[in-house]
């Protein structure tokens, strides 16, 4: 027995319609605490650089509407309105999961509708947002047109600043009810772009804290860069149960000049080695795609769905060539302003990589049963070519297998499980590297994890589950070389609890408790500690919307976001305390004629928070001091 094609064809063709601005919010929209992202507002404990510990964008595992996509720059939020992380039980539904979990960009939709959307901003600092979207049906149900452009001052905790404007265009086509067509285009421009200062202590302690927001850095050090993304997704039903899915994408970043700069050593006092690296044209560029054949069919209760799917890319980066301007010893926080030396550039590193992997996968329901699996082939080809003509290369072909079972033990509890094996990107060199921006070859990774759902009522779900995650770790070794170090393991619980508690109540809360740790040579030998640089092993993050009983005009809204101490460096010599910040806010919708509109007031970091952020590579950032940002948003 074949599934009938009509119900294939609405689950093919149906995606999200275009995101209306003034009804944008991602605590009603979030269906669990893992991360969701509207518009400009997110929730949730993951973002696509921080999912269980690891970035999902470094390791290459970001989709657009379901399909592989080689990111190299933004995509504009007028092409996807809307991004979800898909972990644990939240990435049960796709074919081939991913270890380090997968950033899922939903693609825009036009809809039937005819909506002109509006959107300004101040805040937060002196900062500023135009924005102007459109979707426009052309022909009913065959064709619309989405259009948008922004023009928008970031602002920032070092009072620092840049500025950007972004231009999208997308089509939705549907030349018949089987087909549908989705081109676009998006392209932004930065400039401006200060670059900021960033620290790295000579031992065992933290920099001194400095007044946040006067900027210390040189206001030549302007970096100047394009993003481009563009391609085409197409979905066809072909009738007695079998659909194709394809997308082909191009993403381009491409900087016109570029500065890092750099206090180094600094002492407990702040004075520190002060020099500035500066880049000449760079230029990272990625072709990739994905296309997917599908065959559903049913046998009495049970179904069935297997994928044949083939998917690739060619990316080649451009960079290096970089020369080094030294200032000598400077105090971090004290404004000095330097004249800008001529600066000679060296001939660029070529980075190019080639992959192509061909895949099987299955999907089933058994009654209460969900089985799913996978099986990869791919083909990984890496070579780099040195100034003056010297190559390296690196090759990996390798079956990567993926297995998840979920049950539906009632119909409120459903349990879930999966192991999953990848082959990843494992990140970029930093600035403070001997090998700045340099890109090791494909890591191998693996993930095993499990856990249940649960809803509490129809509207309130709680999810609870565990992990384990496996990557080889690359950080810097004692002679500042980006390189492999040993292996980093992640195993932890994570948990989440989302919807509608009480009438007007929406909740997104979430924890994860994670135990971070690195094996290998390097720490038998005690060069390195075992704990990774920059992990937490608590994050907690509670969200929640309320409307007002009395005025169904207003909503508050409140977030919280609690972080355990984290090690600054792979020596496990210095942390960071922990923190708690509270942000609060209020919404106010109304009406402009017969164009809804929303109102909204933001205060983030509302205790005016001080401390320093942290990442892999040691370098210390201020925590962004108490700021306020107000927004109007109306559809017309």
């Amino acid at each position: 027995m074949r599934i009938a094609y009509a119900a294939m064809a609405a689950a093919l063709l149906a995606g999200p319609a275009w995101a209306q601005r003034a009804d944008d919010n991602a605590v009603k929209s979030a269906e669990d605490a893992f991360g969701t992202s509207v518009g400009t507002e997110n929730i949730g404990l993951y973002r696509p650089v921080e999912v269980r510990g690891f970035s999902a964008i470094d390791a290459g595992n970001v989709r657009l509407d379901g399909l592989y996509f080689d990111r190299q720059t933004d995509l504009a939020a007028l092409i996807a309105p809307s991004q979800t992380m898909r972990v644990g039980i939240s990435a049960q539904g796709y074919p081939l999961p991913a270890p380090t979990g997968i950033v899922d960009y939903e693609l825009v939709r036009v809809g039937d509708k005819r909506v002109i959307s509006v959107l300004g901003s101040y805040g937060p600092f002196d900062g500023y947002l135009g924005e102007v979207n459109a979707k426009l049906p052309l022909v009913e149900g065959k064709l619309g047109l989405a259009l948008g452009a922004s023009y928008q001052k970031f602002a920032f905790e070092y009072g620092n600043s840049e500025r950007d404007l972004s231009l999208s265009i997308a089509a939705q086509w549907r030349p018949t009810d089987r087909i549908e067509i989705i081109p676009f285009y998006d392209r932004y421009e930065a400039t401006s772009s200060e670059a900021v200062p960033l620290i790295f202590v000579s031992g065992a302690h933290l920099p001194p804290k400095f007044k946040r927001g006067r900027f210390f850095g040189q206001d030549w050090t302007d970096n100047e860069n394009v993003g481009t993304n563009y391609g085409v997704v197409t979905t066809a039903g072909l009738g007695h149960g079998w659909t194709f899915k394809g997308g082909l994408f191009r993403s381009v970043f491409a900087a016109d000049r570029g500065f890092a700069d750099l206090y180094l050593n600094t002492d407990q006092a702040g004075i520190a080695d002060h020099i500035i690296i500066a880049d000449p044209k760079q230029r990272f560029a990625s072709t990739s795609g994905e296309a997917r054949l599908s065959y559903a069919f049913a046998e009495g209760p049970r179904r069935h769905t297997i994928h044949l799917i083939g998917r690739g890319r060619d990316q080649d980066r451009r960079f290096g060539g970089s020369d080094v301007a030294d200032f000598g010893r400077a105090q971090v926080g004290e404004v000095v302003r330097l004249p800008e030396p001529t600066f000679t550039f060296g001939p660029l590193t070529h980075d190019k990589v080639s992959q192509w992997t061909g895949a099987l996968a299955y999907q089933g329901r058994w009654d209460r049963l969900e089985v799913s699996g996978g099986l990869q082939r791919t083909r990984y080809r890496k070579t780099v070519t040195e100034p003056g003509g010297a190559e390296h290369k690196g090759r990996d072909d390798a079956w990567l297998p993926n297995v998840a079972v979920a049950l539906k033990a009632t119909e409120r509890l459903a349990f879930y499980a999966g192991y999953t094996k990848g082959l990843e990107e494992g990140g970029v060199a930093p600035d403070n590297a001997v090998n700045k921006d340099t890109a090791p070859p494909a890591i191998r990774t693996k993930q095993v994890d499990a856990g249940f759902r649960y809803a509490l009522t129809p509207q309130v779900k709680l999810v609870a589950g565990v992990f384990d995650v496996r990557k080889p770790y690359y950080n810097l070794d004692q002679a500042s070389v980006f390189r492999e170090l040993g292996e980093e393991r992640h195993k932890g619980v994570e948990m989440s609890l989302s919807g509608e508690v009480a009438k007007g109540l929406n909740l997104v809360a979430g924890a994860v408790l994670m135990r971070p740790r690195v094996v290998g040579e390097e720490v038998d030998a005690g060069r390195i500690g075992k704990i990774p640089a920059a992990q937490v092993k608590r994050l907690v993050v509670i969200g929640a919307d309320y409307q007002l009983p009395f005025a169904e005009r207003v909503s508050v809204n409140a977030t919280v976001i609690n972080l355990s101490k984290r090690e600054t460096s792979s020596a496990n010599n210095v942390q960071i305390p922990g923190r708690t910040t509270l942000d609060l806010g209020a919404r106010y919708r109304f009406q402009v004629g017969e164009a809804p509109a929303t109102l909204r007031v933001q205060v983030f970091n509302v205790f005016n928070k001080n401390g320093f952020r942290t990442n892999g590579s040691g370098v210390f950032t201020p925590l962004a001091q108490r700021r306020v940002q107000v927004t109007l948003a109306a559809d017309f």
